[in-house]
């Protein structure tokens, strides 16, 4: 499975948000099926979940980017007008 990391230019990342939800989706599902296997403290479980997190915490930024740039396009049109 491709990892998403932050680009080092310009601070942004280099993913696309359709990639990002279903690779999220998809860590979901391996770590319900894994837990149910396996104990909650067992390395496996662990680590899918660390990754998961990992995802959903650069989804919740990237959501965050794009409510600041919508804030920011209505403040423009707003000072246009």
């Amino acid at each position: 499975m491709k990892v998403y990391q932050p680009s080092r230019e310009q601070g942004k990342c280099d993913y696309r948000e359709d990639e990002l939800f279903v690779t999220i989706e998809s860590l979901r599902s391996q770590l319900l099926e894994v837990a149910q296997e396996r104990s909650l403290s067992d390395n496996a479980v662990l680590e899918l979940s660390q990754r998961l997190d990992g995802y959903i915490v650069l989804a919740q930024n990237k959501m965050m980017e794009n409510l600041r740039g919508r804030k920011r396009g209505i403040r423009g049109k707003a000072l246009i007008q």
